[in-house]
């Protein structure tokens, strides 16, 4: 006897030959416990004719088992394993289990929950660690980067500096007579200056040790004072009127004593033919015609009144001090100083380590209509 029962796993048929038996689905390999048969509920007869009709009912119930399908009718109950059922016939069917779809999700973590941490561990180590070839790329270009700094910071704390922002000092090589000596440095009248060293009135910048701030200009007479060794009771008639550039200069420094001005800086001259030329004077905008300072000779006994930086005894700022000054213009060529001007300045702005001075140049642009008259 025989019986067609379904996979439970994929829902194919199969004839099983042995009740009770354990067999494999042919299509998916798939175990599964075979039904016992069901009985012929129908008894016996008594006479004799007993065993052909137990023979003939054998041979009727063997074809309509061969014919019994689990496909028959519906399945009524279900379960997580295969069962059995009987239907209204009492022909035994297979009930395949039930399954309920998992999204992928869990089925992941499920899978993962039940590894074993042995299996799980020595994973997660080698999701958490770096390859070696990618610390290696990355610690090569760390370095890279960091010797890049260093290359740019050593760069930028080397940059050479424009000639106009170490000129040298005309102090230093002044001979026994007291003028200047060929080592004023003189700077073209169409020179660029610098970045920053072109300043408007009001604004204050550092050079060196020394903060200057152009404060205003004015337009006034120029008065004299005898310098102290000779008679106090000698006067100069004032002279005028002139331009006078007011400046207020401040020492940053922590231990220098600094004369920003003095009467070599503001009064050395270079003559060339017919041509007086200086590192100080104001002159157009778009010009090369140029006013000088008033020609006060620098062994001469008159100082500019209240300018207090030319006299032989220079003005020299202690660190942290301050004062306010002027440079006067002469009287010729004033009137025609009408539009954008420029005012060049030559000033120290301390000393090197081997006690040179150290001067700069800077500039004031401003225009004519915000000179001050008295």
């Amino acid at each position: 006897m025989s019986l067609e029962v379904a996979c439970g796993a994929c829902q194919g048929r199969l004839v099983v030959e042995t009740p009770g038996s354990v067999v494999a689905c042919p299509h998916c390999g798939h175990h599964l416990t075979a039904p016992n048969f069901p009985l012929d509920p129908s008894p016996a007869p008594d006479d004799g004719s007993s065993d052909q009709h137990e023979t003939t009912d054998q041979h009727e119930t063997t074809d309509q088992t061969k014919t019994a399908s689990i496909f028959d009718e519906p399945a009524t109950e279900s379960s997580d394993s295969d069962t059995v059922a009987l239907d209204s016939n009492n022909s035994s069917r297979l009930i395949p289990p039930t399954f309920t779809a998992q999204p992928a999700e869990e089925q992941a973590v499920d899978v993962l929950a039940n590894r074993p941490v042995a299996d799980r561990s020595p994973r997660s180590r080698r999701r958490d660690t770096v390859p070696r070839t990618t610390f290696l790329l990355l610690l090569s270009y760390a370095s890279a980067v960091t010797l890049a700094c260093f290359w740019l910071f050593y760069q930028l704390q080397n940059v050479p500096l424009h000639n106009l922002e170490r000129l040298p000092d005309p102090a230093d090589t002044t001979g026994s007579t007291g003028e200047a000596g060929p080592s004023l440095t003189l700077v073209a009248v169409d020179s660029p200056m610098p970045d920053g060293h072109t300043l408007e009135l009001g604004q204050t910048t550092r050079f060196g040790h020394i903060r200057v701030t152009p404060l205003r200009v004015s337009r006034e007479a120029l008065e004299f004072e005898a310098l102290e060794q000779f008679d106090g009771r000698a006067t100069r008639k004032p002279i005028g009127p002139v331009l006078k550039l007011w400046l207020q200069f401040e020492n940053a420094s922590d231990d220098q004593d600094i004369a920003p001005l003095d009467r070599l800086l503001m009064l050395s001259r270079l003559y060339e033919n017919d041509r007086v030329m200086a590192n100080n004077f104001i002159r157009p905008g778009n010009g090369e015609s140029i006013t000088l300072l008033h020609d006060n000779p620098i062994q001469g006994n008159w100082n500019w009144k209240g300018q207090g930086a030319d006299g032989i005894e220079t003005r020299v700022l202690k660190p942290g001090g301050s004062f306010e000054t002027y440079v006067p213009t002469g009287t010729d060529g004033i009137d025609e100083l009408d539009g954008p001007l420029v005012w060049r300045v030559h000033i120290r702005k301390g000393y090197s380590p081997s006690g040179k001075g150290v001067t700069t140049i800077f500039e004031v642009a401003f225009d004519s209509s915000r000179i001050e008259t008295d």
